[in-house]
């Protein structure tokens, strides 16, 4: 058992600071005595690996935060990343995406995390079909759902033991977003009511896009 050099099992939470108290309780009704370290940025990261000398899992759950590979590889234990979208959505904004898609099935992955983002082999999936005429928001609501469900299934193992989760045969299929593509999908400008309707509904109180006139 890899112990950190306080005596205990470390694990540093990196979240959104509204989910941080709920996981951070789940963990420790596993273990009591995990070592438990918050981190909300690059800084506080680096800094809770650097003080347990990398003797530490790091879970990722729905962070924008972007672990650097350095200190990905100074970690002992493989870290794990908690990713709001199925493997067909990789990268930023994936409910929007599969909104304007008009994809059927969404959900959110658990994967080991790698210096570059939503790549890493995946533990597991968790999926939900699409509700009629879906919406951001609604979306993002079951995928946390489902999201919240594999962190569940990934901190309990963390919090009991050193070893690798098991990969399984899901890949990454699909083409990665980035927030500078969301961005232009939000200022996309409408050919008809339809096309408005699903941009409205794709990127939320982000869409920009004029509506078209009518008569």
């Amino acid at each position: 058992m890899l112990l950190n050099m306080a005596g205990a099992r470390a694990i540093i939470l990196l979240c959104p600071p509204e989910t941080a108290a709920d996981l951070s309780a789940f963990i420790t009704r596993v273990n009591p005595d995990v070592d438990l370290a918050r981190s909300g940025n690059v800084d506080d990261l680096r800094k809770n690996v650097v003080a347990r000398n990398g003797q530490a899992r790091l879970i990722s759950f729905l962070s924008d935060v972007i672990a650097p590979g350095d200190i990905l590889r100074r970690l002992t234990l493989t870290p794990y990343n908690i990713h709001g979208g199925p493997p067909e959505f990789p990268g930023s904004h994936a409910n929007s995406f599969a909104i304007a898609d008009g994809a059927r099935r969404f959900g959110a992955t658990a994967h080991e995390m790698t210096a570059r983002v939503d790549e890493g082999a995946i533990v597991a999936v968790a999926r939900f079909d699409m509700p009629p005429r879906p919406t951001r928001l609604a979306v993002a609501d079951m995928a946390f759902e489902k999201a919240v469900g594999l962190f569940a299934r990934v901190a309990s193992h963390c919090a009991r033991s050193d070893g690798d989760l098991p990969r399984i045969a899901e890949q990454w299929t699909g083409r990665k977003s980035t927030k500078a593509e969301f961005r232009a999908l939000c200022e996309l400008r409408p050919a008809d009511e339809a096309e408005a309707d699903l941009l409205r509904r794709a990127c939320g109180p982000d869409w920009r896009g004029e509506r078209v006139a009518r008569g």
